[in-house]
């Protein structure tokens, strides 16, 4: 009943909201990244790293008249990090969904916090970080409890890029996480999340993110932003290395 009263509250406001797809946000997008060490090894033994990543906003109260919600979350990560899940147990998207305790062993890679923002409620929620099939993909295991039970599963896929980045995580926002309901946009304020995880195979240690260069003293990380009224921010950051 709690769930349903919420819903219909949730509906009835929206009836007042007009949908954001016709204005362009306001709000700044912000974003941290970080690998600690920051000490490169060789490409033969790269140095293991926990690696920190955190899409967020401080404030979105310009947008209170016309919220809006991220579509896709595109991160990328410095040319001298490697990443090992192909070394690492995986388990697929819908048995972490339904069943992650049953997920192998190894298999969980990393954890974080999140909160979304709704009709002026805040969902917080948890974050644990599971190494998907392929050896390049991520499922991000979220769960709320209030104002609203969220229980989802997010996928990322990396990819190889050039240029000043080397890799792209392209996470999609799941469409009812962008809308809880009709014309209601869940703003996601926060993705605070940390891998930290390694394997031991024939009596080596694999991380499943290592560094193997510092190029020019410096690591570049960057974050697009693409939002429901089919605008983007970009933001890119660099962290000392050596």
């Amino acid at each position: 009943m709690r769930r349903i009263a919420l819903l219909a509250l949730v509906a009835f406001a929206a009836a007042l909201i007009p949908a954001s797809s016709a204005f362009a946000i306001n709000s700044t997008q912000k974003f941290a990244a970080s690998v600690s060490p920051a000490k490169a090894g060789t490409k033969k033994k790269p140095t293991g790293v926990t690696l920190k990543v955190r899409p967020y906003f401080d404030d979105i109260t310009a947008d209170a008249a016309a919220p809006f919600a991220t579509q896709f979350a595109n991160v990328f990560f410095d040319k001298n990090l490697v990443f090992n899940g192909k070394s690492f147990p995986s388990c697929a998207n819908l048995k972490v969904l339904n069943s992650a305790s049953s997920c192998p062993s190894g298999a969980k890679v990393g954890k974080g916090t999140a909160a979304g923002s709704a009709l002026g409620a805040v969902e917080n929620l948890t974050v644990t970080i599971y190494n998907g099939p392929g050896g390049n993909k991520v499922e991000l295991l979220v769960d709320g409890s209030s104002p609203l039970a969220i229980h989802s599963v997010i996928e990322g896929t990396l990819s190889k890029q050039t240029g000043q980045y080397g890799w792209l995580l392209k996470v999609p926002v799941p469409a009812d996480l962008q809308q809880p309901a009709p014309s209601v946009f869940a703003t996601l304020t926060n993705f605070d999340t940390t891998i930290s995880a390694s394997v031991k195979k024939k009596g080596k240690k694999i991380p499943y993110v290592g560094l193997t260069g510092c190029t020019n003293k410096k690591l570049n990380f960057g974050y697009t932003g693409q939002y429901t009224d089919s605008t983007s921010q970009t933001v890119g950051i660099t962290q000392a290395c050596k």
